[in-house]
Formats: structure tokens, C-alpha cells, sequence
């Protein structure tokens, strides 16, 4: 199935697959979370809130910059495919939890520039 800009769907799989190819460290920790869910199926909204959004708050409180830049880069390459299931697990997933929990401007100085214009426009 296409999306209307002819960009392919993502499903669950793609996108929980797409994470832990970016983030290997976050394997066994993915593994566990969704051991007792649908596995690889288990949605990404879940996977991308509760596994890969607390691994960026810790790394913006610990200062690590690499993760945080590879976190920012792959963030906005799910912007840039402009499939929407995907920009919709980002926005919910990820940016809402960082507007609410964490230092704005910390968060900012690592986003890309789409992303750090949505989290900006961002209301919560």
C-alpha cells in the first residue's frame, strides 16, 4: 500500500525495525518490552514512547552528544519520508513527551531543522 505522495506505508515491523537498525543498544530493552506484546508487531507508538524517548531524556540529561545527534538525524529522516503513520509516531511517540518533560532548548539543540520547526509549533 502507498500513501498519496507514492511513498510506501510503514507498518509496526518497519518502523520497531527501523529503531533498533539506528539503535542496536537498544535491543534487549526493545526485547523485554514487547516480549509479553505482539513482538516486532508491538506498536511503535508504544516502542517509540516508552523504549526510545526515555533513552533521549537520559541522554539529555547526561549530556551525550553523540546518541542525541544520531537521535535528532534519525528523527528527521522519518520526517523527510513524509509517510504519515511514521511523522504521527515521531509527533505523539516522541515530541510531545520531550515538550513536557524536558529543557525545550535542550532539546531543540539537537533537533534537525523540520523537526526542531515542528517541535517548536508544538502546543502542550
Amino acid at each position: 500500500m502507498k500513501t498519496h505522495l507514492g511513498v510506501p506505508k510503514m507498518n509496526e515491523r518497519q518502523m520497531n525495525e527501523s529503531l533498533l537498525a539506528a539503535f542496536p543498544e537498544l535491543k534487549n530493552e526493545f526485547e523485554k518490552y514487547v516480549s509479553w506484546q505482539d513482538g516486532m508487531d508491538t506498536g511503535a507508538f508504544l516502542t517509540y514512547e516508552d523504549v526510545f524517548r526515555p533513552h533521549i531524556e537520559r541522554a539529555i540529561e547526561n549530556g551525550d552528544a553523540d546518541f542525541l545527534d544520531r537521535a535528532g538525524a534519525f528523527i528527521e529522516d522519518l520526517y523527510l519520508t513524509e509517510e504519515e503513520y511514521a511523522v504521527n509516531v515521531v509527533y505523539v511517540g516522541i515530541l510531545e513527551g520531550l515538550k513536557a518533560n524536558c529543557d525545550n532548548e535542550a532539546v531543540r539543540s539537537f533537533l534537525k531543522p523540520i523537526t526542531q520547526r515542528e517541535f517548536d509549533e508544538l502546543k502542550y
